[in-house]
């Protein structure tokens, strides 16, 4: 029985195909962040989440900047598919979707998104009132040896914060092949799309994880370089997660 690719097997793959193209992969990479980052900044700037309004505003602005993201995160999509198969992508790939696939991506998108958008939301309301509440946990509250109020909000937000994470990360993961699916599958419906990407990723989400906490030293040195270095990382992940894609298909259909 065929085994899946390790994840230094689909590293090592992404590496080789990723030589000669980087400047494409820069570009688009480059591209994705002038067109997105600026509208993120806009919506935490004017809008922000200092009371229950403002962050069901600020949540509906995300939800809206989800479904835009889904449409370069296709284009992207496509971009290291093509890379991953051998061949090289355009920067123009990155904006594909933007035309007659328009409602697939919006549909997928605004299930994911909206997911996690819902999956946040309580966490930042709670986090209104604990807020509001960090003056009150005095050192001489915190050392007597009553557990005030105060203090059992903020462990109630935190357990929310981490749950709310957690479903996050187990939707994502699940839905984690939408967009490589509709790129290879253009007849599939939206609600196809979805069901399949479930059906992929049923006993394979622990081996994506892996992949992707292995990437956190990566990040790190993203962090360190403020960001730059991610005009390289990026295109290096995105190739092994199309890579990973790939693997997954490849078994299934074997």
């Amino acid at each position: 029985m065929d085994q899946f690719m390790s994840s230094s097997s689909l590293k090592s793959a992404a590496k080789g195909q990723l030589l000669g193209k980087y400047s494409v992969t820069t570009a688009i990479t480059l591209l994705m962040g002038v067109c997105l980052l600026p509208i993120s900044m806009i919506i935490s700037l004017i809008i922000g989440t200092s009371s229950v309004a403002s962050v069901l505003l600020y949540s509906a602005a995300q939800f809206l900047l989800q479904i835009l993201t889904g449409f370069f995160l296709a284009g992207e999509a496509y971009a290291y598919l093509t890379i991953a198969s051998g061949a090289v992508p355009s920067v123009k790939d990155l904006f594909r979707c933007f035309g007659e696939d328009a409602s697939k991506v919006t549909y997928v998108q605004a299930v994911a998104g909206g997911i996690s958008v819902l999956c946040s939301l309580p966490a930042m309301i709670l986090g209104i009132f604990t807020l509001n509440s960090l003056p009150q946990l005095t050192e001489e509250a915190l050392a007597s040896n009553e557990i005030s109020g105060d203090a059992i909000l903020f462990l109630v937000y935190a357990i929310v914060y981490l749950a709310g994470t957690i479903l996050s990360l187990f939707v994502e993961l699940m839905l984690s092949q939408r967009f490589y699916l509709m790129m290879d599958f253009p007849d599939y419906s939206a609600s196809q799309l979805l069901k399949m990407s479930i059906s992929l990723m049923k006993e394979n989400k622990g081996r994506l994880f892996y992949i992707m906490i292995s990437f956190l030293p990566l990040l790190f040195l993203c962090f360190l370089s403020c960001g730059i270095s991610l005009i390289w990382i990026r295109p290096y992940m995105q190739a092994v997660y199309a890579n990973f894609y790939l693997d997954l298909v490849r078994k299934r259909r074997g």
